[in-house]
């Protein structure tokens, strides 16, 4: 355990300094990101404030150690969650009976051997119930909220990417079709640059033109450790930097090359071919797009878990910073981010951005800690706990058809939170708001897991009861 656990907080001063190091790396021009304020420069002040104060440790807590100090409070930066709407309210605080059932419901002997798990009050930091918090677990989709992380403060949450079609002077017969990396690109954008580029060659006296394919942003696509083979296309599509309609194809990018030369047809201009190659350096832009900005991106990757766009975020961010746009920069990049956030990693393994990956590797502190840190800095917090964000239970996401029968129904619309699930993982980590008014902050990974159903049933129950409705 790093001493960072000691000493939770960051002052506003450092947080700033260190959020500014981040903003100012530069990323090649050909990214199509644009540049874009980070949230640090200008909500520094308000992510932690001062230091926060150590909580009590409790007796009978498994697990007990330094894990049990300094875990960081939730302030009013955090107020964007509207109020709980499950059971009846209570104004009494439910602190102590909700602790005793977490401890009832969150026995090892129902969950399984293989769980690291943790409940923290938001506003006294006190933990409520853990086990095995500090084991490293596999966190299927937990891992989206890394990289829903890393990318808001790499990027910013405004930025945006431009897709764009290029034509050089010194062979105007071709037109180059360049990707950003833009995982919400559609075909009715592709229809309007289309449209402006047949204009375009048809007052330069041409009726065919050949479209090269230009997906050079990021590196021919391998397979993260940890994926199997069967997964891609399929389950995730290979990582390039060109898709349109998040179509899960073998290659993404010659698929979009033929859909733009359909468009040039219809728009009245013959495509003779579609091929992939680089851009001339002398080439300028003859259409453009751009995409939503990087905080509706996120929102999209964590409401739906959307493994193509996580994939694509998790490229884009090592790029803004300067790093090669490769599974080791995308790496690099995430321990940098986290790093300077001051972000417990102890047994961190970070193998991609969807989580898919069977060796990656995450704790129950540090879900607990990167959601508390998302809460407590407004520019984060507003993106990533926005309706369009986090799932809700029982109303949105991946939350839609949980929570929906009893006992767990009375936590419907009460619980923010990001699911998790592989063959033999269930996961869900976010922040529950009880019916006494209070927020909770949890994770619960669990791994080894027999019946996805039953695991999901248990995990969803522990989430419900820190809520105090049953």
């Amino acid at each position: 355990m790093s001493s960072r656990r000691a000493v939770r907080s960051l002052v506003a001063a450092s947080t700033a300094t260190l959020a500014l190091a981040l903003s100012t790396a530069t990323s090649p021009a050909s990214a199509g990101i644009t540049r874009d304020p980070q949230p640090w420069e200008s909500v520094a002040t308000g992510h932690r404030g001062a230091l926060a104060a150590r909580p009590v440790p409790i007796s009978g807590d498994s697990d007990t150690g330094a894990w049990t100090r300094g875990v960081p409070l939730v302030t009013s930066a955090g107020s964007a969650l509207g109020p709980a709407t499950g059971a009846q309210r209570t104004s009494a605080d439910l602190t102590w009976s909700i602790r005793a059932s977490l401890f009832s419901r969150g026995s090892t002997s129902q969950l399984g051997s293989s769980v690291s798990g943790q409940v923290v009050d938001a506003a006294t930091g006190r933990v409520l119930w853990a086990r095995n918090p500090a084991t490293a677990r596999v966190p299927a989709s937990n891992q989206k909220v890394v990289t829903a992380f890393v990318a808001l403060a790499s990027m910013g949450v405004s930025a945006r990417l431009t897709t764009s079609v290029l034509q050089a002077p010194t062979n105007p017969a071709l037109v180059h079709l360049r990707g950003a990396g833009d995982p919400a690109l559609s075909s009715a954008q592709l229809r309007s640059m289309a449209r402006s580029v047949a204009s375009r060659v048809t007052s330069q006296g041409m009726s065919a033109v050949s479209v090269v394919v230009d997906d050079s942003l990021f590196p021919a696509p391998t397979n993260a450790p940890g994926w199997k083979p069967e997964w891609v296309p399929g389950t995730v599509a290979p990582v390039r930097a060109l898709v349109v309609d998040q179509a899960n194809v073998s290659d993404t990018s010659m698929h979009a090359g033929q859909v733009f030369a359909t468009e040039l047809k219809a728009a009245g201009v013959t495509a003779t071919s579609v091929a992939r190659g680089v851009t001339p350096a002398d080439a300028s832009a003859i259409a453009s797009v751009t995409s939503p900005t990087v905080g509706q991106l996120v929102q999209t990757m964590l409401n739906a878990s959307h493994n193509d766009y996580a994939e694509a975020l998790h490229r884009l961010s090592a790029l803004r910073r300067g790093l090669p746009a490769t599974w080791e920069g995308a790496r690099t990049n995430s321990a940098q981010v986290l790093a300077a956030a001051g972000v417990d990693r102890a047994g961190m393994v970070v193998n991609d951005g969807s989580g898919l990956s069977r060796t990656g590797r995450m704790t129950a502190l540090t879900a607990v800690d990167l959601i508390a840190t998302i809460r407590a800095t407004p520019a984060l917090n507003s993106v990533v706990f926005a309706g369009s964000g986090m799932p809700t239970s029982g109303v949105s996401g991946t939350l839609a058809g949980r929570y929906d029968t009893a006992p767990t129904m009375c936590a419907r619309g009460d619980i923010r939170a990001k699911t998790g699930t592989l063959a033999d993982v269930v996961a869900l980590s976010g922040v529950s708001t009880g019916v006494d008014g209070r927020e909770r902050l949890f994770s619960v990974l669990v791994n080894g897991v027999t019946s996805t159903n039953a695991a999901r049933d248990d995990v969803d129950a522990l989430a419900a009861t820190s809520t105090g409705c049953y």
